[in-house]
C-alpha cells in the first residue's frame, strides 16, 4: 500500500471530519444535507460571498 501525500490526508481528514459531524448531528436528532464541493468550487463560492456582501 502507497503511503498517501500531505494533501491526501488533507483531503481524507477533511472528508472524515465532515462525515463524523454529520454523524454527531444524526445522533442529536438533526438532519442537514451533506455539502461536497471541491476546493475550487468552494474557492469560486467564497468569492460570490464576499461579491455579495462586500458592496
Amino acid at each position: 500500500m502507497k503511503k498517501l501525500t500531505d494533501k491526501q490526508k488533507s483531503r481524507f481528514w477533511e472528508q472524515r471530519r465532515n462525515v463524523n459531524f454529520q454523524q454527531s448531528r444524526r445522533l442529536e436528532g438533526i438532519e442537514i444535507p451533506l455539502v461536497t464541493l471541491t476546493a475550487d468550487e468552494a474557492l469560486a463560492r467564497l468569492d460570490e460571498l464576499r461579491r455579495h456582501y462586500e458592496r
